[in-house]
């Protein structure tokens, strides 16, 4: 009987086939990309050649309301420690991304500077700290990660650390500024690199030891992303940096997102039908909006201890949209691939706006036909009242998003402002599909792990 069937299934499946074939078709997907045979093959694997687009006529979508608003902070708010100011903010991780203990800690790093300097001067002396909480909620400071004079560039911006094996610890980071580069806003520089380390705890605390074998793992390419070089054609603010490590489940290999731009001497580029989107009737798009040319980009590690990495095509793009697409990391939930970035109202393109926050789209692969969640991308943004209240927010498998205090302004028109360098209340999001929405204000810095090891 079943001999009998065998040439009925083969004619069902060509014609599904054939159907899938024209319905992507009809939809601007490649064909190849929804037929690939297996991973590592076809525009849809992640060392295919697609790229997403956040594209003007989603982000002309964006708009606030109650479901992605962060409530407002008051100018009261709890300050973490007074030693340092606190900002882009990352947990102990593996390599599923899973938020993982230690022998009971609660573990995150953050980009940490002096309290003693002023707030707006942080970025130039930067370095990663880390904390430790029994509960997830009330946090310790136990110092810089690294020993001092042993990090690549001048000064350390965000990434992402993850715990392998039993208590090895791997950081990928960015090397900002030229080495021993010095206290220098005017040196942009940005690199990607590692280290790796032990990390131990006993009953009152928790300190690591190791990380002086530093590298380097990738620097732009000029073609795919955008050199230093290149970008100081132009008028933007430089972007190759903040590395997430992460194993894809499709195919078992460790991969980095990161923030870059699209390759090319700054103003050459040309906005594209792909980049605009159907753009409503009398939408003009500015000369200028050529200079914005974000993208998340992906590498992949060629080695096991995760030192080496060769770089592949973004996996999304921003041009004619967004400048800055900073801190992009992903949530696997339910089948399907969440990615999220941060971005500033000033990093949008000339033509249109967006809160401070975080955005997102989501896709059935890691490289894949995107989709803007919520339509724009918007997934949670400051209130209008409170502009820079908040940002570098970081969505966990829980579907829990933490972020740091920005600047709360204390009277109208911005006057009086109360810097934050502390970590804000995590929010919780619930997922349907292709729309989030911000159920649930939890308690500030409230980072619980997901997954128990040892």
């Amino acid at each position: 009987m079943s001999t009998d069937h065998r040439p009925r299934h083969r004619v069902r499946h060509a014609l599904a086939a054939v159907v899938l074939v024209a319905t992507l078709g009809l939809l601007g997907v490649p064909a190849s990309a929804g037929t690939q045979g297996h991973p590592g093959t076809g525009p849809f694997s992640p060392q295919g050649s697609y790229t997403a687009v956040w594209s003007r006529a989603d982000a002309l979508k964006v708009h606030s309301d109650a479901t992605n608003t962060s409530p407002v902070i008051p100018a009261t708010f709890p300050v973490m420690t007074d030693q340092v100011w606190i900002w882009d903010t990352w947990p102990l991780t593996d390599l599923s991304t899973d938020v993982v203990t230690y022998r009971g800690w609660h573990v995150i790093f953050s980009l940490t500077a002096p309290r003693t300097i002023f707030f707006g001067d942080r970025h130039w002396q930067a370095r990663i700290g880390y904390f430790y909480s029994r509960d997830a909620r009330t946090w310790t400071y136990g110092g810089n990660l690294f020993p001092a004079g042993s990090s690549l560039g001048s000064r350390e911006w965000a990434g992402s650390t993850v715990l392998k094996g039993r208590d090895e610890v791997q950081t990928f980071y960015t090397a900002s500024g030229h080495d021993n580069g010095g206290v220098d806003p005017n040196d942009p520089l940005q690199r990607l690199a590692t280290a790796s380390g032990r990390i131990h705890a006993n009953a009152s605390r928790v300190w690591f030891t190791g990380f002086t074998n530093h590298k380097i793992i990738a620097e732009p390419d000029g073609r795919m992303y955008q050199t230093l070089e290149q970008s100081q054609a132009g008028p933007i603010i430089y972007a190759f940096r903040d590395p997430f490590a992460f194993r894809n489940p499709a195919d078992g290999r460790v991969y980095l997102l990161f923030e870059g731009n699209t390759g090319g001497v700054a103003g050459d580029y040309r906005c594209t039908e792909r980049d605009l989107g159907p753009l409503p009737p009398g939408h003009t798009v500015p000369a200028d909006s050529r200079f914005y040319t974000g993208n998340i980009g992906l590498a992949e590690a060629t080695s096991t201890n995760l030192r080496s990495f060769r770089l592949l095509h973004p996996i999304l793009s921003a041009n004619c949209v967004n400048q800055q697409t900073e801190r992009p990391h992903l949530v696997f939930h339910r089948g399907q691939v969440y990615l999220f970035t941060i971005s500033h109202m000033f990093t949008y393109a000339p033509g249109l706006t967006g809160p401070d926050g975080v955005y997102g789209f989501v896709s059935r692969t890691v490289r894949g036909d995107y989709r803007p969640l919520n339509g724009s991308a918007l997934v949670l943004g400051n209130p209008a009242s409170q502009r820079l209240q908040q940002y570098s927010h970081y969505v966990m498998p829980n579907l829990l998003v933490e972020s740091f205090i920005d600047t709360i302004f204390t009277q109208p028109g911005e006057q009086a402002p109360v810097y934050g360098g502390t970590l804000a209340p995590t929010l919780r999001l619930e997922f349907r599909g292709a729309n989030t929405y911000m159920v649930q204000q939890l308690g500030y810095g409230y980072i619980p792990a997901t997954r128990t090891r040892p």
